[in-house]
């Protein structure tokens, strides 16, 4: 049993440069000849080979023999890469598919590797520091710039010792690769094996696998089940990322998968023809037009594209941009993958980059490409996982849970516990149901606001309705779908915002109008107000005395006075228009002059009432003072 470790070393370099004779050396393994080994059992792809270190550690190392096969499993495995070993042979030193090579490398984001100058058994030793002189060019200003170059000679076996002694320093060294996050392989290979049934075989990006998990395999959507696994051809309990892993899938027919499908963790990915990426071109490659037809290399997939520019018609050489890629047809890949874009014709690669979200949308508007613009700049500069969910829900506006779990490609309920501290802030809303929904905060602010406004109208032409149906507020509101509609409204409800029973929604505090209530309190005052008759009650008395809040009072008093039916005088008293008639019929009828004590005298009243009723009538113009009588102008 192989002390597996999990760390994957990736040759590359210019064509019969001894890259296989190398790994042959360090391995034992002729990757030329593996493909003789299929019939044996759950082998591991061709190219990919177990190199045991001297501390017993096991690692994984691929040789990549020719130049097509160097594109598509460099990038196969590159987020599941952690070294490269660059070969250069001593009698040819650097080649030009050596600084493509180099160029791809980059592009993929490996950061860690050595160089290795082989066949020094073919060379002088002044020839070989040539050769160790012109990688050194090469490598200038590129990751390998620092890093170890180790002459050696495949065929003797010269500075062998050395170069694992270097691996394995390269390998302590290295960054433990994480375990956390759902589980993603490209598949490298699927074949049948008889008693056995169909095996998938690639590198495990993310995550873990054991025998028993449930599967998805995309994009096809095909749901199975992992009878076992297998590491280097041993089987193990788990497979871990960074490993190479074999798998045998349950009622998987070999039809139903093929090498740039993915075998991931159920529900938590998703196949899209719209990515949002971030975008490099080399500085040697032609710019990139908007709109330009495009070969993508990204896990074991190879497609058509169209690059989408978002701010540009153009990207120069040695520029970088955020931008979409369109494909043909659906791809299934993850977060922070490495790709590379190739031009259709001729086929050369042109430029790189990495994922930014795995299921994009084209915006429809300039606004709408500005938003994604700024959404796209802040996660290409790799923000927490929190700000990251922030910024997709800020310019998504609202979006499902569920949708939001699989473009973080976590579970809904890790989903939920990452946005609870957000959600607590104030930072976004969850509107729970049946189908959690996340909103933006300007979102949420934007629809209270717009439905206080639609309710406030409402009720002012509806005042005898109890609320407005839920269905009447989604459709205004422009929300298609009702059920997230009405589990908003009862969120607004609980905070207060509005009232929300029965599935009607009314503005908080709203009583509807009830006009036989209405025209009984009304009556009621009339009655209580000509029963004092000149003793006029005020508006707070007649409140008191009548039991009606002070709502139910302003609504009364505001209907009589603009039915004519009623007056407030100075004092704020309540003056009926049958009291004010009879008023006028007094004045008229007292013999010789107007005073104040006649008035008292012909209306049985006191100062208190008789003068601010001779007040008001001065006011509205039938009557005149003159010093301290009044004059009737007409009668």
């Amino acid at each position: 049993m192989h002390d597996e470790y999990p760390f994957i070393i990736g040759t590359s370099g210019h064509i019969d440069h001894g890259k296989t004779a190398l790994v042959k050396r360090l391995t034992g393994v002729d990757c030329d000849r593996l493909g003789e080994e299929k019939k044996r059992g759950m082998t591991i792809e061709l190219g990919f080979a177990p190199l045991t270190l001297p501390s017993g550690r096991t690692v994984s190392i691929i040789d990549v023999p020719g130049h097509e096969k160097f594109i598509r499993q460099m990038v196969a495995g590159a987020a599941g890469i952690d070294a490269v070993m660059l070969v250069i042979a001593a009698d040819d030193g650097v080649m030009p598919q050596t600084r493509e090579h180099l160029a791809i490398i980059s592009l993929l984001g490996i950061k860690n590797g050595l160089t290795v100058i082989n066949k020094t058994d073919l060379v002088d030793g002044e020839t070989l520091e040539l050769a160790i002189d012109d990688a050194k060019s090469a490598l200038a200003g590129t990751f390998l710039e620092e890093k170890p170059i180790i002459p050696v000679s495949a065929l003797t076996g010269a500075g062998i010792e050395e170069l694992k002694g270097a691996l394995q320093k390269m390998t302590e060294s290295a960054p433990t690769r994480s375990k956390k996050g759902a589980f993603f392989l490209p598949v490298d290979r699927a074949f049948h094996i008889s008693g056995f049934g169909t095996v998938v075989t690639g590198t495990a990006i993310k995550g873990e696998l054991r025998e028993g998990d449930e599967v998805e395999i995309m994009p096809g959507g095909i749901i199975s089940k992992v009878r076992s696994v297998q590491v280097h051809g041993e089987a193990v309990e788990r497979a871990t990322a960074g490993q190479r892993v074999a798998a045998n899938l349950a009622g998987v027919s070999l039809g139903d998968i093929k090498r740039g499908d993915v075998v991931a963790a159920k529900g938590c990915f998703s196949a899209s023809q719209c990515l949002n990426v971030s975008i490099r071109v080399l500085r040697e490659a032609e710019p990139i037009k908007h709109w330009q037809r495009m070969r993508l290399h990204v896990g074991t997939s190879d497609s058509v594209v169209r690059v989408c520019l978002l701010d540009r018609e153009r990207l120069l050489p040695g520029r970088r941009a955020q931008a979409q890629l369109i494909t043909e047809e659906a791809v299934v890949t993850h977060l922070d993958a490495r790709f590379i874009l190739r031009n259709y014709s001729p086929l050369v690669t042109a430029a790189g980059g990495k994922i930014l979200t795995t299921a994009g949308e084209r915006p429809k508007n300039k606004a709408a490409k500005a938003a994604l613009l700024e959404c796209l700049n802040r996660l290409a500069e790799e923000p927490p996982l929190k700000e990251r969910i922030l910024a997709l829900i800020n310019y998504r506006e609202v979006m499902g849970a569920a949708e939001a779990a699989r473009a973080n490609e976590m579970t809904q309920p890790e989903l939920m516990r990452a946005i609870s501290p957000l959600e607590a802030k104030g930072g976004l809303f969850v509107v729970r149901g049946g189908d959690a929904a996340l909103i933006s905060k300007d979102k949420f602010e934007s629809l209270t606001k717009s439905l206080t406004a639609l309710l406030s109208a409402f009720h002012g032409k509806h005042p005898e309705r109890i609320g407005m149906p839920a269905e009447e507020c989604a459709k205004a509101l422009m929300l298609s779908d009702i059920r997230f509609a009405k589990e908003l409204f009862e969120l607004l409800g609980k905070r207060g915002v509005i009232s929300y029973k029965d599935e009607r929604a009314s503005l908080a505090g709203f009583a509807p109008f009830d006009e036989e209530a209405f025209a009984a309190k009304a009556e009621a005052l009339k009655k209580f107000a000509l029963k004092a008759g000149y003793s006029m009650p005020t508006i707070e008395e007649a409140q008191s005395a009548l039991g009606f809040s002070g709502d139910e009072m302003r609504r009364v008093i505001s209907s009589l006075k603009e039915k004519k039916e009623l007056v407030l005088i100075t004092g704020g008293f309540i003056c009926l228009r049958e009291i004010e008639r009879d008023f006028r019929k007094k004045l008229e009828d007292i013999a010789g002059e107007i005073t104040l004590a006649a008035v008292r005298d012909a209306t049985g009243s006191s100062r208190k009432y008789a003068l601010p009723m001779l007040e008001y009538f001065d006011g509205i113009g039938v009557t005149r003072r003159v010093g301290d009588k009044r004059i009737l102008m007409k009668r």
